[in-house]
């Protein structure tokens, strides 16, 4: 349990230190933290940390503890960047508040202004590895779905349902027949949406909105254009160079097959091909010549089983798949003709 005596403050040190060591075991960090734990109230904060993170993992799916979660933040705004902070330290917080005299993420009260409540307590954040998907139910009943290397952040409040993408890709399945507006941020794009599912990647220079069903309202953060509606099958795509639109019947569900683990390719350039599988770990694809990357295929692949992937390009297309310690090579094969889709 967390006792009175030990304050937030050690506390939220302890939780730090739990991260920096998961993140860093090295020889190194762990002389610093025993040299930290040395002191009494360090190590008693410590071990409720651990005695937190061991509960908040046998809890964190449970109905009643994902909600707590998200209550205990759902009044925090947007006001800084925030600190690196995992699930479980989110789901920690949650149980401190049920299980100790003090929590050391709470709700603020309603005299708090949102600069003091950020202090206070951070925005639940959601991320992947690189290979990793996760879904998410929300408090709302909204379901979130995380791509590989993706992170997202949930700001729900009295006035709206805001979430942050903040690196990657997600899948949005909106709750209907909700008071609030739904609202993401991706890049300069803001989206709202009422009661619909669709897809956003963020990449540098670039985000992409993709819209599954339902109706969406895309705008530019801080411009004066008017927002863009979008109906199913719409793609929108933002850059330094403009927003463009256009609209390719199912191609709404192909950008966001991803979700069920699959990638799909439709008279897609091998580059773009062999681009999306490397999103999804190791070992790596290369290619070797520009005319490797200019052939068009087609077909439907399981996120990262790469293996099928190089069997079906070395079957129906003119390339040779080589492989060596560094990875994966494809070439294009000499004297061979276009090929063709599987």
């Amino acid at each position: 349990m967390i006792a009175p005596h030990q304050g937030e403050a050690v506390i939220i040190e302890a939780a730090e230190w739990a991260e920096r060591l998961d993140d860093d075991p090295s020889d190194a960090t762990r002389v610093r933290f025993e040299d930290w734990r040395a002191h009494a109230a360090h190590a008693a904060a410590f071990a409720a940390v651990a005695e937190a993170r061991t509960m908040s993992a046998a809890l964190a799916d449970h109905p009643e503890m994902l909600a707590l979660r998200h209550a205990a933040v759902a009044r925090i705004a947007l006001a800084r960047e925030p600190r690196r902070a995992a699930p479980w330290m989110l789901a920690a917080a949650a149980c401190a508040a049920v299980v100790a005299p003090i929590a050391w993420l709470r709700l603020a009260d309603d005299t708090t202004t949102t600069g003091q409540a950020a202090q206070i307590a951070e925005a639940p954040v959601y991320r992947t590895a690189t290979g990793q998907r996760l879904m998410v139910t929300l408090t709302d009943g909204s379901r979130l779905t995380l791509d590989t290397d993706s992170r997202v952040r949930i700001a729900y409040s009295n006035a709206e349902r805001r979430l942050v993408l903040e690196r990657g890709q997600a899948l949005f399945e909106v709750a209907k027949h909700q008071r609030r507006p739904f609202v993401v941020t991706a890049g300069s794009q803001s989206v709202t949406a009422h009661g619909t599912a669709f897809d956003i990647r963020l990449d540098p220079g670039a985000v992409r909105v993709a819209l599954v069903e339902g109706l969406v309202s895309v705008a530019s953060k801080g411009g004066h254009a008017k927002p863009v509606a979008m109906v199913p099958d719409d793609v929108l795509t933002a850059s330094a160079g403009g927003v463009s639109l256009r609209h390719v019947p199912g191609i709404g569900l192909a950008l966001s097959s991803w979700s069920e683990g699959r990638l799909v390719f439709e008279d897609t350039t091998l580059r773009h091909a062999v681009a999306e599988m490397n999103r999804y770990g190791t070992p790596r694809i290369a290619l070797a010549d520009t005319q490797a990357g200019d052939v068009r295929i087609s077909g439907s692949f399981r996120t990262g089983e790469i293996q099928p992937f190089l069997d079906a390009l070395q079957m129906g297309f003119p390339v040779t798949v080589a492989r060596s310690a560094d990875g994966i090579t494809i070439a294009t094969k000499n004297n061979f003709g276009r090929g063709f889709g599987v």
